[in-house]
């Protein structure tokens, strides 16, 4: 079996309960601090932001604890666009483990129960790249935990070609989170959960493209908005805005924050079909391995 199967194939089993977490409140402002989660008594929404891949080429301890990515923090574009309507927290996990074993993690289960206990009338999970695969098979595995709606944004449901040729440049022991993220691997996983969407949890795929490009410079559309989300009737949102720059840039923030608003509904057939034809070149085309 290919070492990326491996990997995946062992994340089913993997000790997701010694995995570190963290998480940090975030707006209203409060820099960042670690936090007892508690609702402010202003707001009735709660938003928690997964972050996806980060590298520490020279610095290996970092990739072992928890940390807040830059979009993720107070003064990010993103926290300050969603603070008039949500409450913001921001989650952080060890990329030492297979993506798949971060979303089973006891750190994420505990942090969107406790903002529900808190009062919280929604719990909205917006994840980039990775982060909206860990967002997504939280609410496919645990509908009852809480979550009411997940935003991917930018998200290699498919599979990356990046981490499948990205041998080098990351410390060893983020292997398994990388290799965990290529296209292989991410259709064992997809082969072996049969995962479906509870009703009762909203959906949606931000679909990030540059111009002249099919992407939007790591991820292929027709990963970000796979055909097993298509076949559910998962609805997807365009944006010209680079992979890097999804979480920060104008354009991708708005809508962003106007999707965490927004009730979502599944799309009928005929709606993915236009969709598809809107989104792809070729509109019967599959992800590529």
């Amino acid at each position: 079996m290919p070492p990326s199967l491996t990997l995946v194939v062992a994340a089913f089993a993997a000790p997701a309960a010694s995995l570190p977490t963290d998480v940090w409140q975030v707006a209203p402002d409060t820099r960042g601090r670690a936090f007892w989660l508690q609702n402010t008594g202003h707001k009735e929404r709660a938003a928690l932001l997964i972050p996806g891949l980060k590298i520490h080429p020279l610095k290996p301890a970092k990739v072992t604890r928890p940390e807040l990515h830059d979009w993720q923090e107070p003064r990010g574009e993103l926290v300050r666009a969603l603070a008039p309507d949500f409450d913001v927290f921001a989650f952080g996990y060890a990329q030492t483990a297979p993506v798949d074993v971060v979303a089973h993690t006891p750190g994420l289960r505990d942090t969107v129960g406790q903002l529900r206990r808190a009062g919280y009338r929604e719990v909205v999970l917006i994840g980039h790249s990775a982060g909206g695969i860990v967002a997504r098979q939280f609410a496919e595995c645990y509908p009852n935990a809480g979550a009411t709606r997940v935003i991917q944004v930018a998200t290699p449901n498919a599979g990356s070609d990046f981490a499948a040729f990205f041998k080098t440049g990351y410390p060893k022991c983020q292997a398994p989170f990388v290799q965990s993220l290529a296209p292989a691997a991410r259709a064992e996983v997809v082969r072996r959960a049969r995962g479906l969407l509870s009703p009762r949890v909203e959906l949606v795929c931000v679909v990030c493209k540059l111009r002249g490009i099919d992407g939007d410079g790591l991820v292929h559309p027709v990963s970000q908005w796979p055909e097993d989300l298509q076949q559910q009737g998962v609805p997807a949102a365009v944006v010209q805005v680079s992979h890097f720059d999804a979480m920060k840039a104008g354009p991708s923030v708005r809508l962003i924050a106007e999707l965490a608003r927004t009730n979502l509904t599944r799309w009928a057939p005929e709606q993915v079909d236009q969709a598809r034809k809107v989104l792809f070149k070729d509109p019967d085309e599959r992800p590529r391995r």
